[in-house]
């Protein structure tokens, strides 16, 4: 009676110790993840066609929109001179021309100038140019005088 009592007690203790053998506890993995940057620019019309001008005139304002990706990017703006003769100026003279831009309002060099300190993530800037026709030209009429803008996006600082 002695041994049933023992074997009866040993069952109980480990009837009651398994039931804690089967209880779980719950830990967690912190997940750190990020899109990667997209600096980018991508313009709106992505062409200016001006066609011909007089000497001394100016066009209408012609909307561009500069979209950018999933930063917020400083945007530069920048012209290249065309190769037919004229150069670009900060106003317009012999032989000179010049592109107003009227958000910041500036008037193109070949020189990067900023045109956004930061535009907005998956945003857009939107400006307006103009240009301004040589007030005398010794360049034939007939020579091309087509020229590039160049919109440029970077890191902002």
């Amino acid at each position: 009676m002695k041994r049933q009592a023992l074997i009866l007690a040993a069952a109980l203790c480990v009837s009651a110790v398994v039931p804690a053998a089967r209880a779980a506890t719950t830990d967690s993995i912190s997940v750190t993840v990020s899109l990667v940057a997209t600096i980018e620019v991508d313009l709106e019309p992505n062409s200016w066609l001006i066609g011909p001008v007089q000497l001394s005139s100016v066009t209408p304002w012609t909307t561009f929109t500069a979209a950018v990706g999933n930063t917020a990017p400083k945007l530069e703006i920048a012209l290249a001179n065309p190769t037919g003769g004229l150069v670009a100026g900060a106003a317009p003279g012999v032989n000179t021309f010049a592109v107003e831009v009227d958000d910041p309002p500036m008037f193109l060099t070949t020189a990067w100038q900023v045109l956004a300190a930061s535009a907005p993530p998956y945003g857009a800037k939107v400006f307006r140019m103009r240009y301004y026709a040589p007030t005398a030209s010794t360049i034939p009429a007939d020579r091309d005088q087509s020229f590039s803008i160049l919109v440029r996006a970077s890191a902002p600082i």
